[in-house]
């Protein structure tokens, strides 16, 4: 009975659940990845060619910071299964925390060439075009993916992230509203209301500092990954209280840290020389 394979896919099922949970739940990545490794374990136990379970133990070692035994389990999965979207998404990820665009890029681009509806391949497509600084693309791919399902939330957010990369904050804050109601997120529909009526008033550095302000406030009742703060408080020009926040996330091993390499929240921060320290101390490439 354990080398059931069913159990390998249930084993499978529950280190994909802990893997995006926090993704979408106020849920540190500290608190889930061993979870992830677990269950991803006890899968590749019962079936060592499972490739969706090695492309899962990839990803925990990713959020480990364990890159290159990341890659020896992308490689793994790839080579039992070429065609997998789900493993070319993640493997994406992989390239895109080494700061590697070009190969990131590829692998989305496959992720949505195997399942073009694959809604989660196409919004991730989109956001590595975010860390390419392309934003049309971003545009483009995301309504692409609204319209196959208009209800996508994760579509909408990343949407209005693109549009206040490029200014347009009224649609900034109409797409970050739309995604809060999608997601049914009383925290942020609250923040984004809040936000939305200080741009109203202040513009949009006012509204930037309404938004830490609310976020700081937020972290005395609920997880907030420490790398969201240290990116709106670089978009603000706020460097010190930027690097207060992302020694917070390296302290606390915030899953979101490695994209510091890509996201163009900290492009502010590049030049600085307090930056370069972070990622070497997380052994990224230099």
């Amino acid at each position: 009975m354990a080398k059931d394979p069913n159990y390998a896919l249930a084993y499978v099922g529950l280190a994909e659940y802990y893997a995006v949970l926090g993704d979408y739940t106020y849920v540190p990545y500290s608190e889930t990845n061993p979870k992830v490794k677990t269950y991803a374990t006890r899968a590749l136990a019962i079936d060592e060619t499972h490739a969706e379970g090695h492309a899962l133990l990839a990803i925990a070692y990713d959020s480990d910071w364990d890159w290159a035994a990341a890659a020896r389990e992308f490689e793994r999965a790839l080579e039992l299964n070429p065609n997998l979207s789900r493993t070319h998404v993640l493997y994406g990820y992989h390239f895109d925390d080494l700061g590697n665009i070009e190969q990131a890029l590829m692998h989305f681009r496959r992720a949505v060439e195997l399942e073009p509806l694959n809604l989660n391949a196409n919004d991730n497509l989109a956001g590595e075009y975010l860390s390419s600084r392309q934003y049309d693309h971003v545009i483009e791919y995301e309504k692409k993916t609204l319209e196959i399902d208009p209800t996508c939330a994760p579509a909408h957010q990343r949407l209005g992230v693109a549009y206040r990369f490029m200014g347009k904050y009224d649609l900034w804050l109409e797409e970050w509203e739309k995604a809060a109601r999608l997601n049914n997120d009383p925290e942020d529909l609250a923040l984004v209301k809040a936000v939305s009526q200080e741009y109203a008033k202040s513009g949009f550095r006012g509204a930037m500092k309404r938004l830490v302000a609310l976020q700081e406030e937020q972290v005395k009742r609920i997880y907030i990954d420490p790398e969201w703060i240290a990116g709106n408080y670089a978009l603000l020009g706020g460097k010190d209280r930027a690097f207060v926040w992302l020694e917070k996330g390296y302290a606390q091993k915030s899953g979101f840290l490695p994209s510091i390499k890509s996201a163009p929240l900290f492009d502010s921060l590049r030049s600085d020389p307090r930056f370069p320290d972070l990622p070497k101390r997380m052994g990224l490439p230099q």
